[in-house]
């Protein structure tokens, strides 16, 4: 009973005398464990010590954005940003909830701050290059997948999204190139086999579309099934 008595105690001390620091990172170790609850909990315990602790409203927005709860994850960005505007993940981070909430051109000013800070990180260009798309600016888009690629040459969202853009283009060799490499960056891809069946098809190359479909059968990506009784059952 002694023990028990001495070991909350030991546990309430360290609970009084840890700093917002040490438990932004108790935060982080549950959050990284699946433990969204309690790392919201460790949050409040870091805020409780240290209010102008940005990583932790940044961390808040984060686990807020996976329960989908956006503007939330929204506010605690903009709060994380208000006391340290230089914070690269919190910059980048409301990009892409104001992307999830289909905001995409205010989506666009905090994704180029985040750029501005951390210039040589792929996830910048590769987000920006999204919101250029979306905005119908094709070719700005393309030359930031491109930025992505050159600073992360396994960056598969990139080649993707930048296949894309090339096969509505009507540039098929390239799309092809682009679908392509983004299937050997990840063999499991099966969004990527798909678009590339439908790039060989463009170009006349059937037996290679029948290839390609036939993996993404393989990976069930919806309608691939479709696309080989179609095109490789004739």
């Amino acid at each position: 009973m002694k023990k028990s008595i001495l070991f909350l105690s030991l546990v309430f001390m360290w609970a009084c005398s840890t700093s917002g620091e040490a438990w932004l990172e108790e935060a982080k170790t549950r959050f990284g464990k699946g433990e969204s609850v309690s790392a919201k909990e460790a949050l409040e315990k870091a805020l409780e010590k240290n209010p102008g602790l940005a990583e932790a409203y940044n961390l808040r927005g984060v686990i807020l954005f996976q329960e989908k709860n956006y503007p939330e994850a929204e506010a605690a960005y903009r709060k994380a940003i208000e006391l340290k505007p230089s914070l690269y993940t919190a910059q980048l981070n409301l990009g892409a909830v104001l992307m999830e909430q289909g905001v995409w051109d205010k989506s666009l000013a905090p994704t180029n701050r985040a750029i501005a800070a951390q210039p040589d990180s792929s996830a910048g260009y590769l987000q920006r290059g999204i919101i250029q798309a979306a905005l119908a600016k094709p070719a700005e888009a393309k030359m930031d997948f491109t930025e992505a690629i050159k600073r992360s040459p396994k960056e598969i969202n990139a080649y993707y999204n930048r296949g894309n853009i090339l096969f509505q283009e009507e540039n098929y060799p390239a799309a092809i190139a682009d679908f392509a490499k983004a299937a050997e960056i990840n063999p499991n891809f099966g969004k990527a086999y798909y678009a590339l069946g439908l790039s060989y098809i463009k170009s006349d190359q059937n037996d290679k579309a029948c290839l390609a479909f036939q993996q993404a059968q393989k990976l069930n990506y919806p309608g691939a099934a479709e696309a080989v009784k179609n095109l490789c059952n004739r």
